[in-house]
């Protein structure tokens, strides 16, 4: 009896770990937005009837982790004999101008893909320096990830420059007006402040102070 159920309990290890009987069947991609889900399915590399106990989900999240697009993944079997990747891809606030193209740059300051057509939707970053350049994406992504949809539709280009100190932001607007942001801080407050100023008419936005704000 004990052997019995000893072979039914090796059998049953060997048809789980070693054959493809309870084997992957199908990689489901979910998630994507602008990635094509068979692009994911090659990086995760996950060969078609290997056993579901054996699938390296840690590898394949860090596999489809490398891809540029993705800010995180996560790796779940759905049994009988399908694997789930869900991914989170990056949302890009802004862009750079490069010899290649446009390069995309998300909310934490991360350039992660280039593009040959200019993202009209997006307002252009403009680095004075190339010190710094994660500090100085950061400030930018501070004072643009603050605005409003309502006052973001009207930011054409946001240029940061860095002299000796803090960063300082100016934002250039639909219609030829100008902001003067300043340092990054008081970001919220600041946004606030401009989409009360811009009901004004004027030329030039400044919220350096936010307790101060003038237009002219």
């Amino acid at each position: 009896m004990a052997l019995g159920s000893l072979a039914l309990l090796t059998i049953g290890a060997v048809v789980l770990f070693f054959t493809p009987v309870l084997g992957v069947r199908s990689v489901r991609i979910e998630g994507t937005r602008v990635l094509e889900p068979s692009r994911v399915r090659q990086v995760a590399a996950i060969e078609r009837g290997t056993p579901m106990v054996r699938v390296d989900r840690s590898g394949v999240r860090r596999r489809v982790n490398g891809i540029s697009r993705i800010d995180t993944a996560t790796v779940r079997l759905s049994l009988p004999a399908t694997v789930v990747i869900g991914v989170e891809e990056r949302r890009p606030v802004m862009y750079t101008g490069t010899p290649g193209g446009f390069r995309l740059v998300d909310d934490e300051g991360v350039g992660f893909a280039t593009v040959t057509e200019r993202p009209s939707e997006l307002p252009e970053l403009r680095l004075d320096s190339e010190q710094g350049t994660k500090r100085v994406r950061m400030a930018a992504v501070t004072a643009v990830t603050a605005l409003d949809e309502k006052t973001l539709d009207q930011v054409s280009t946001v240029r940061v420059g860095t002299g000796t100190g803090a960063p300082r932001i100016r934002m250039s607007l639909t219609r030829g007006r100008t902001v003067e942001w300043g340092g990054p801080g008081e970001s919220e407050r600041k946004a606030t402040v401009l989409r009360v100023l811009l009901t004004r008419p004027g030329e030039l936005y400044d919220v350096t102070s936010p307790e101060l704000p003038t237009v002219s």
